[in-house]
């Protein structure tokens, strides 16, 4: 029941972002490859708009405030199409995928989906991560308040006198929507929305980029949707590391408006590029509430697309008046790219992460495609090599942007892993808050095109060794030796580390990094003596805080990371030792807090957070015991009656 319940909160995630996305993209005219790529961020655009709106507009949250919102946008693109668009030569005309990159796509897709499953192990386990205390508690606030939006979500962490002005929330708003639509819990919701982004949005956004730069030959479209799925910087690193989820949701998106810009900027009128450049600007509002590090290296791409452009224009028999109005609006994306990468900085104190390797180490691990220490990928790294040479030998506008990606992610992955200055390093990386998995992530965005030409170009080289051969059996040879190299060989090797990898963050067992098998089973019975309303004391760095999340609970602490007022402060530091007064009574009577969760000293990342009234509760007055799991205790606070 457990599996039918993740196959419907899928379902539910395809529904809520496809269905009103899908018709964003025919409204506008696109088909094929590109009306379902275009569908995923413009679903979600319709999604978080509709998370600003609602609490605006006194709407609970739900699937009332984004069909509104849906509605509203269509009227508006159907207008675009009848006044903007309505010219043929306005119509995005692309071309149509061959069968076999079709086959190619469901393939990778299908590849990701049983690599997500064997990452999970079970439906309903989650990310025993740190940032997956505040992701799953977030959803359970946002159902509780009625709220998801960016605006107001950080409140649960905040003192009443203060609030987060902005927490990107793109993530929370479709995994409150799946768990209102079916009912399952906030683990299955959250494991559905990863699937869904990372199983479905990135092989169908890298797909379109390469399309974009290379064309719709198979070879090409075979080796991306293959390579696609072989590269444990991403998303496998991103469901492992953080875990970074709205990161990870925000770079399988930013694809789309790429293409979209490389699209735009290779057609020769602007009757041509509207649809195109509409849809790109659409798909931002996704990307940036999903995480505005995924907003800068959106913009990022397109500056490099643009001045790759800009460069091919100065050199090219274009209008004096062409060059100048081009160069006036480069220097306006200058300014536009350097202010977002200094506005969207996090807090100084967010940023303080080290360098990991040396210089020479961080170039080899880019060299082979083992990233973050990464098993070593010789199949994609030899297909990028490959392509990097063709690339550089043909010196098209488009080659140029391929390899103009590699070099700027290669050297924001090198500054940020081993520079050893740290202005220079945080000026340049700063705005992915120093941390090497961040700009690890961003590499495969520039090895898939790159390795799709490489592979065309080796797929070219056998047909040719093999063309002595009658062709169904040169065609057989080829088609063989694609399958055991570009999938069997980075699956079997590459990938099924990473896999492993990655199933050791959400695997439940007696040493789980955040909630143990003892301390889950105890959060599974805890509705048996907690009753509705009453609040639950503890140190989240243990994982008391999922109690809000996982039982539905609430929590005085519901996150590491948060405001502690003067209240909470007393009874973590004089609860097992206090006697009844005004004060502490007073405390817990402001708090609402009855009962106190106990699960050791065992903190996530390793932490140490004495809290001095919550370490002697064994032997405390204050507190009864009323339920245990092996270690994992369960308080109830009888100091004040």
């Amino acid at each position: 029941m457990a599996w039918i319940d993740l196959g419907i909160g899928v379902l539910a995630v395809v529904g809520v972002v496809l269905i009103p996305g899908l018709l964003a993209s025919f409204v506008l005219g696109f088909r094929g490859l590109a009306a379902v790529a275009l569908a995923i961020p413009a679903g979600t655009t319709i999604i978080v708009l509709a998370s600003l709106a609602a609490p605006m507009l006194g709407i609970p949250w739900g699937v009332l405030p984004v069909g509104m919102v849906a509605l509203a946008i269509l009227v508006l693109l159907a207008a675009l199409r009848v006044t903007l668009l309505r010219s043929r030569a306005a119509r995005p005309i692309l071309p149509a995928m061959p069968r076999a990159a079709v086959l190619a796509l469901f393939g990778a897709v299908l590849i990701a989906l049983v690599q997500l499953m064997f990452v999970i192990g079970a439906p309903d386990n989650f990310s025993q991560t740190f940032d997956n205390i505040f992701h799953l508690n977030a959803i359970r606030y946002a159902l509780d308040t009625g709220s998801v939006s960016p605006l107001t979500v950080g409140a649960m962490t905040t003192a009443p006198s203060g609030n987060l002005p902005f927490y990107p929330t793109g993530w929370h708003a479709v995994a409150t929507l799946a768990v209102q639509l079916t009912g399952v819990s906030i683990p299955v919701a959250s494991n559905a929305v990863m699937i869904f982004f990372a199983a479905f949005a990135w092989p169908v956004s890298i797909l379109l980029v390469t399309r974009s730069l290379f064309g719709a030959s198979t070879p090409v479209l075979l080796t991306a949707a293959a390579v696609s799925v072989a590269l444990p910087a991403f998303p496998l690193l991103l469901v492992e590391y953080g875990v970074l989820f709205p990161y990870m949701m925000a770079l399988s998106m930013i694809g789309v408006p790429l293409a979209f810009i490389i699209e735009a900027s290779g057609k020769t009128g602007w009757m041509q590029r509207w649809a195109y450049l509409i849809a790109a600007l659409g798909a931002v509002p996704a990307v940036a509430v999903a995480h505005p590090g995924g907003l800068v290296a959106l913009l990022l791409f397109v500056a490099l697309v643009l001045v790759i452009r800009w460069l091919h224009l100065l050199r090219s028999g274009a209008p004096r008046r062409s060059k100048v109005l081009a160069t006036a609006w480069i220097l306006v994306l200058g300014v536009v790219v350097a202010g977002s990468w200094y506005v969207l900085r996090p807090s100084a104190d967010a940023r303080t992460w080290g360098t990991t390797e040396t210089v020479g180490q961080a170039i080899g691990e880019v060299l082979t495609v083992s990233v973050w220490a990464a098993p070593i990928n010789l199949v994609v790294a030899v297909l990028v090599g490959v392509g990097v040479v063709v690339a550089v030998r043909r010196r098209s506008a488009n080659d140029e942007i391929a390899v103009a990606f590699l070099i700027a992610t290669a050297v924001l992955y090198i500054v940020v892993s081993a520079l050893p200055y740290w202005t220079p390093r945080d000026i340049l990386t700063g705005v992915w808050y120093n941390n090497a998995p961040r700009l690890a992530a961003l590499l495969p965005i520039a090895w898939v095109p790159l390795a799709a030409i490489g592979g065309e170009r080796l797929w070219s080289a056998l047909c040719a060794r093999t063309a002595h051969l009658s062709g169904r059996h040169a065609r057989g040879i080829v088609a063989t030796l694609a399958v055991l190299v570009l999938v069997l060989v980075p699956q079997a090797a590459t990938m099924r580390q990473a896999v492993a990898s990655a199933h050791g963050a959400f695997a439940v067992t007696d040493d789980s990094r955040l909630v143990t098998a003892d301390e889950l089973a105890l959060l599974e019975r805890l509705d048996e003596h907690v009753p509705e309303g009453a609040v639950i004391l503890g140190s989240p760095w243990t994982g008391t805080a999922l109690a809000y999340a996982l039982a539905d609970r609430r929590v005085v602490m519901p996150h590491t990371l948060m405001d502690v007022t003067e209240d909470m402060s007393l009874l973590l530091e004089r609860l097992d030792t206090a006697r009844a007064s005004g004060a502490i009574c007073g405390a817990l009577d402001r708090l609402g807090a009855k009962y106190v969760l106990d699960f050791g000293e065992q903190e996530i990342n390793d932490g140490v957070h004495a809290y001095k009234g919550l370490d002697r509760l064994e032997s405390s007055a204050a507190v009864e015991e009323i339920d245990a799991v092996g270690d994992a205790v369960l308080y109830e606070i009888v100091l004040c009656g």
